[in-house]
């Protein structure tokens, strides 16, 4: 520890601290595109120009439209920034892993911005996976890749050990208020909404969806779809609120693709395969891709530490025993060397 972290922590509102393994020597100094150190340092500056665009236009409308989304966030009640979660998790992901959904047809499907008809505009894919087995990381990751695609992507991580971010209210809200961020004409119709005295704090998910959604988000048409992405569904309060919600899904002016990320439990599969065949339901376990837990181990194995059977041999001991736990494969990965 070249600094103590008090040192490096200026306590502004969501600010985000995260050590790099470096000197001073080598703090900015990396060795190519994938180096951890890069990849971290690069994923903050791409949020902190995300937010810049999301909230700016050029010329004499920056202040009205800075009051607006500040009016919108405190109307909402939002008070940490829905990023920071990305951040942490994006930061975790490991450049190669992950890809392989990319190509499934399953995804494909549920990616694709084309409508068949009416009855058609929502999809629903539901990404399930043990405890450890990455469903964060891939979240962030997808997450991403929609944005470089330049697809309209809001998201929400569900945290057990934080009461607010386990809320079905407060997931709601903080969808619509990505969404208000990204199309000002949203925005502005749920800042007037403060003129009826609406307390969405304390509003329950219903009325979140009536008077936010129903009402304001879901008429608004745009020709690409919204993506949303709620990784931890399995966390929340109520999972089966959200799945209901979704279930009694309104018409929709522009296209939803929905994104649930959770644990496998009775409660969400039996909301799942109850959900009506309108939202075109689909699953994909990210159980039996072992490829980015081979993928992270190769890389956390010392070169230079016994031949290369012996590295074959123990790369593929500490895969079979993680199984597909991330966290179990951490440990054995330093004793099994030594």
């Amino acid at each position: 520890m070249v600094l103590e972290k008090d040192s490096s922590v200026l306590g502004y509102p969501g600010e985000i601290s995260k050590s790099l393994d470096a000197d001073h020597h080598g703090v900015c100094k990396y060795s190519d595109r994938d180096d951890p150190n890069y990849v971290s340092v690069r994923n903050v500056l791409k949020s902190i120009v995300s937010k810049i665009l999301a909230t700016n236009n050029a010329g004499s409308s920056l202040p009205r439209q800075r009051r607006g989304s500040q009016d919108l966030r405190t109307l909402l009640a939002i008070e940490d920034m829905p990023n920071i979660d990305y951040i942490y998790f994006r930061d975790q992901w490991m450049p190669e892993t992950n890809e392989w959904i990319l190509t499934d047809p399953v995804f494909e499907a549920w990616v694709s911005d084309h409508t068949l008809d009416e009855q058609t505009r929502v999809r629903l894919l539901w990404l399930s996976g043990g405890a450890a087995a990455g469903k964060s990381v891939m979240s962030s990751f997808l997450i991403n890749h929609l944005t470089e695609l330049g697809r309209s992507c809001q998201y929400f991580f569900i945290r057990f050990n934080n009461s607010r971010r386990r809320n079905t209210s407060y997931v709601l809200r903080a969808l619509a208020y990505q969404i208000g961020l990204a199309v000002p004409e949203i925005l502005q119709n749920i800042v007037e909404l403060s003129e009826e005295g609406v307390n969405f704090e304390n509003s329950s998910s219903r009325v979140i969806w009536e008077r936010l959604y129903s009402e304001i988000i879901l008429v608004h048409k745009q020709s690409k779809p919204y993506y949303w992405i709620i990784d931890g569904l399995d966390e929340s309060d109520d999972s089966k609120a959200i799945l209901r919600i979704f279930s009694q899904f309104p018409f929709t002016a522009t296209p939803i693709r929905i994104l649930l990320v959770s644990r496998r439990t009775t409660d969400i599969s039996a909301g799942f395969y109850n959900l009506p065949a309108s939202l075109s339901p689909a699953a994909i376990s990210i159980e039996g891709h072992s490829e980015d837990l081979l993928h992270y181990v190769e890389k956390e194995l010392r070169p230079d530490v016994g031949n290369q059977d012996f590295r074959e041999s123990t790369k593929t001991k500490l895969v079979d025993r993680a199984q597909n736990n991330f966290l179990v494969s951490i440990l054995p990965v330093s004793i099994d060397l030594y």
